[in-house]
C-alpha cells in the first residue's frame, strides 16, 4: 500500500500544440494556389483575343523552318497578337504545334489567336488592297506601306529599283520616285513585293495621261511630264479640293509666265523636310520658290488625278495671287493691293500659306 502522505505519482503527457496553424498555413498555399491558377487562365483567356478592333490588313511572312517561338515573336512585334507566350501555349495544349506553314499571308488584329493559328496553317497566299494616298510624300508613303507589313529594306529596295517606263523618261538622274508613286487602290498578291506595284502605279499613270491627251497639252504649255508632276504636286499640297485647283494653277501659269517666282510655302516647308530643318522663308534651299525662280528640281509629293488635269486645263482668269483664308476658302487677286486687302479680310492665322 501507499501510504496516505505520498500521493501517486502524476505522468504528465507531453504538451500537445493546435494544429490549426498547419491547416491554416495548408488552407493559404492552397487559396495562393488556386489564385494564381486563376489568374494565369484569366491571362491566358485574355491574350487570345483580338489584339485591336483595328481591320487592317497586314502582310506577315512565314519563312520555312521558323520555329513556333519565333513565328509568334514576329506576330506579337507587328501587333498581330498580344502575346507570343500565349500563342505558344495555345498550340502546346491544341496539339497544332506542327501545324503551321511557310507562306505570305494577310492578317489583321482583329483576328484571335485561334483564327490566326488557323490562317497560317492553310499555307495559302492570300490579297489584299494597298491604298496609296494623295499628297504623300516618300518618307510619308514608306510609313504607310510599314502598317501593311512591309519592311523598311523591302521599302528602300523598291524605291532604289529600276523601273521601265515612258513616265520616267524625263526625270532626272539624280531624283528619286518622288510625286511618280500615283495614289490609287491596287490589289496585291502578298508575295507579290513592292516594285511590281510601283511599276504597275506609273505604267497605269502614264497610260491615262495618254489616253486623255495630257501629255500633248504639257506639251503645248511647255512642260515636260517630270515637270508636269512637279506643278501638280504643288497645287494638291496647296489645295487638295479639286474645285480649287485649276484656279491655282492658272496663278502659277501667270507667275511663271511673267517671269514671277512661285512663292509657294509648300516648297519651302518640303525643302526644310529634305534638310531636317526648321521651315522658314529664307530657307537655302532649291525647293524655296519665294527665293529660287521657276519649278523645283523635283516633285514635292504624289498627288491627285485632278491635279495633273489642273495643270493640263488651268482655268481661265488673269489672277496673281491667291490665299487659303481662315474659313478654308481659297481667295484671289489680280494686284498686290487686292491680295493685300483678301489678307486682311479673311486671312488672320493661316497667312502663313500666302505668297
Amino acid at each position: 500500500m501507499v501510504p496516505e502522505d505520498q500521493a501517486p505519482l502524476q505522468v504528465k503527457k507531453p504538451h500537445q500544440k493546435p494544429r490549426f496553424w498547419v491547416l491554416g498555413i495548408t488552407g493559404a498555399l492552397i487559396s495562393i494556389a488556386v489564385i494564381l491558377a486563376v489568374g494565369s487562365f484569366v491571362w491566358y483567356q485574355q491574350n487570345l483575343q483580338p489584339a485591336s478592333s483595328s481591320k487592317q490588313n497586314i502582310r506577315f511572312i512565314v519563312k520555312s523552318g521558323e520555329g513556333n517561338a519565333k513565328i509568334a515573336a514576329n506576330l506579337e512585334e507587328k501587333g498581330i497578337i498580344r502575346s507570343s507566350e500565349a500563342m505558344v501555349i495555345y498550340l502546346r495544349l491544341t496539339n497544332k504545334s506542327a501545324s503551321l506553314q511557310a507562306g505570305t499571308y494577310v492578317i489583321s488584329p482583329s483576328n484571335s489567336v485561334q483564327q490566326v493559328v488557323d490562317h497560317l496553317s492553310s499555307g495559302k497566299t492570300d490579297v489584299f488592297n494597298i491604298t496609296i494616298l494623295p499628297g504623300r510624300t516618300l518618307t510619308e508613303i514608306k510609313k504607310d506601306l510599314g502598317k501593311y507589313g512591309y519592311s523598311s529594306s523591302e521599302v528602300e529596295e523598291a524605291y532604289n529599283g529600276t523601273y521601265n517606263s515612258p513616265l520616267l523618261a524625263d526625270r532626272p538622274k539624280d531624283a528619286d520616285l518622288e510625286g511618280y508613286i500615283f495614289p490609287e487602290t491596287f490589289e496585291m498578291s502578298a508575295s507579290s513585293n513592292l516594285h511590281s506595284l510601283f511599276q504597275r502605279s506609273m505604267d497605269a499613270l502614264y497610260a491615262r495621261l495618254k489616253a486623255d491627251g495630257s501629255i500633248e497639252k504639257f506639251k503645248q504649255k511647255g512642260l515636260n511630264i517630270h515637270q508636269a508632276l512637279t506643278l501638280a504636286s504643288i497645287i494638291q499640297k496647296e489645295a487638295s479640293d479639286s474645285a480649287d485647283q485649276p484656279q491655282i494653277a492658272q496663278v502659277f501659269f501667270t507667275r511663271l509666265d511673267s517671269s514671277m517666282k512661285l512663292e509657294s510655302d509648300v516648297t519651302f516647308h518640303y525643302g526644310a523636310e529634305k534638310l531636317g530643318v526648321e521651315p522658314r522663308v529664307d530657307l537655302n534651299s532649291p525647293y524655296n520658290t519665294r527665293l529660287v525662280g521657276g519649278l523645283p528640281p523635283t516633285p514635292i509629293s504624289n498627288m491627285n488625278y485632278s491635279a495633273l488635269q489642273a495643270v493640263a486645263n488651268p482655268a481661265a482668269g488673269d489672277y496673281v495671287y491667291f490665299i487659303a483664308g481662315d474659313n478654308g476658302n481659297i481667295y484671289y487677286g489680280r494686284t498686290l493691293q487686292e491680295h493685300q486687302a483678301n489678307i486682311d479680310k479673311y486671312c488672320q492665322k493661316l497667312c502663313g500659306n500666302a505668297f
